[in-house]
């Protein structure tokens, strides 16, 4: 049985068709933290995790097979099946996060979700992922 023994999420794996663009995006833009870089795949820790793994975020280039070994053309944002991934930062952060974002020229929108008190900053990655800054924050009424 599964129920209850997951400690928390360890990874998140992107699809890239250009390594050295979405690196450098995920290091320099976004600032997460790079454990290990290679021209088919990057490893970037977003967290600490459970026991000693740490919570990633991977990109793997387009021509590495999937776990089933199975070959995936045609990597783009339209065709996947990610909706989004979110990252949560704190609430004193959200609105020097704002400012980053806008400093960078990133296009972004917010929203927030009062039944569950979270505000929330998207933007997209070079190669159109969606990715959400998510805070929660007491103060919404819902």
């Amino acid at each position: 049985m599964i129920k209850g023994k997951i400690k928390s999420l360890g990874e998140i794996v992107i699809r890239v068709n250009n390594m050295e663009i979405m690196t450098e995006f995920y290091h320099k833009a976004i600032g997460l933290e790079l454990i290990r870089n290679s021209a088919k795949f990057t490893f970037f820790k977003i967290a600490e995790g459970n026991a000693g793994h740490h919570q990633t975020l991977a990109l793997f280039h387009n021509e590495n097979a999937t776990a089933f070994g199975e070959k995936l053309s045609d990597i783009n944002s339209k065709n996947s099946s990610l909706h989004h991934f979110a990252l949560e930062i704190a609430k004193e952060d959200y609105d020097n996060f704002l400012l980053k974002i806008e400093e960078l020229n990133l296009k972004s929108t917010t929203e927030v979700f009062p039944w569950i008190k979270w505000k929330s900053v998207f933007i997209k990655d070079p190669e159109n992922n969606i990715i959400e800054f998510v805070c929660y924050d007491e103060n919404i009424q819902e």
